[in-house]
């Protein structure tokens, strides 16, 4: 690295066709029948892949050396470590062509030429050679025509033409969308963060604070200090140290779009479609129980025109105990702004004082800013949407 700091008949993954196609829980996939939820089809087998803890124990026994071994293996630089060759490193060390493959750290032209895969070094970019470098002047790729702004660094280059493989390692087979839509999460929200932190992009032009607890800083501090005698085997052991950092955020990462995002998506996206049997105005959609949404919302109404229109204005789900929530939708993707807050003459009232002032039994609350309200029963919150939607 450099010194700079899904679904049954899902709709289009805009978001996924962006990306090139080539937890401590472990995360698995689950056989399910057809009449089973969607949520739970979308991952296929129930077989355990590569959990957090067996890739630990791989990376554990993986012999990092200073000296070419004989045989195969994997070669990086020697040297102060980055984040991002260490998650090269450590996503190559997920596929069994590369489990049991010790890794050299050099910079020696000779053995980097002898290595079976190269990251990080070696000046050149041949991925029918299996070499993975960005570091030479001609280098100008980028995972996608959506991140011109952004070069890939070895952890970037090794998740586009490995990252599909690795996905399926640590989520088991499932189904091609819910793959792709992981796929394309996965860079969007981990792998970008070290490619432009590799290339020296800055988050913001000009950020409020710095951040000093990201994989990137936390990776750099295992490295040995000036105040600290250095030795390639010391150094060795901080990179080994390096790779565990680095494989449990995309063992966590991939895992929990696995089993919690994955899931909670194609809930949201069931009940996208199915928004009119709630209210015929289609601005009203019901979870059946609840899940993170917005997000999801968001995503789906990028996706799709027919998400979009029209917009949801409340979304309805039973909340933790047995009565229901109306939540307003917002405005923009992590806006507090809402499409259309509660009314006004709601804000602040609760219980009785509720129920009497908008003639609807049941009420719970609305709260002062008007994004949120209650009822005791599901019929409840329905009749408080459909007055708040016919409410100016």
């Amino acid at each position: 690295g450099s010194s700079a700091p899904l679904s049954r008949a899902a709709a289009p993954l805009t978001r996924a066709a962006r990306h090139p196609a080539t937890a401590p829980r472990p995360c698995v996939g689950m056989t399910v029948p057809d009449s089973a939820p969607a949520a739970k089809r979308a991952r296929v087998d129930d077989a355990p892949r590569v959990s957090r803890e067996a890739l630990a124990e791989r990376l554990k026994g993986t012999e990092v050396v200073a000296k070419a071994p004989e045989g195969s293996f994997i070669c990086t630089h020697h040297g102060t470590f980055h984040a991002d060759e260490a998650m090269a490193c450590a996503m190559l060390k997920c596929l069994p062509e590369f489990a049991a493959l010790p890794i050299l750290r050099t910079r020696a032209a000779a053995d980097i030429d002898r290595a079976s895969i190269v990251v990080d070094v070696g000046g050149t970019y041949e991925p029918e050679k299996h070499r993975y470098d960005h570091h030479q002047k001609s280098f100008t790729n980028t995972y996608s025509e959506a991140y011109p702004e952004i070069k890939l660094s070895s952890a970037g280059l090794v998740y586009k033409h490995f990252g599909p493989q690795v996905v399926e390692a640590l989520c088991g087979p499932i189904e091609a969308r819910a793959a792709a839509a992981i796929l394309a999460k996965t860079y969007d929200s981990l792998i970008r963060e070290l490619d432009a932190l590799d290339n020296g992009v800055q988050v913001a032009d000009a950020p409020r604070y710095r951040f000093c607890t990201h994989l990137g800083a936390r990776v750099g501090r295992l490295n040995p200090s000036w105040q600290e005698p250095s030795t390639p085997d010391m150094e060795n052991e901080r990179f080994r140290e390096a790779m565990q950092l680095a494989a449990n955020e995309l063992t966590d990462v991939i895992c929990g779009y696995c089993t919690g995002w994955l899931p909670a998506r194609v809930i949201v996206q069931e009940a996208l479609a199915g928004r009119a049997a709630v209210h015929k105005s289609g601005e009203v959609m019901k979870l059946p129980s609840f899940c993170p949404w917005q997000e999801h919302l968001f995503d789906l109404e990028e996706e799709e025109e027919s998400n979009r229109m029209p917009l949801v204005k409340y979304v309805l789900f039973a909340d933790s105990r047995g009565g229901w929530r109306i939540q307003a939708a917002p405005k923009v993707r992590g806006s507090f702004e809402n499409r259309k807050p509660l009314p006004k003459a709601w804000c602040g009232v609760r219980d009785k004082e509720l129920s009497d002032l908008i003639g609807i039994p049941g009420c719970v609350f609305v709260h002062a800013n008007g994004f949120i309200g209650g009822n005791a029963t599901e019929a409840g919150v329905l009749e408080m949407a459909t007055k708040a939607l016919a409410t100016e």
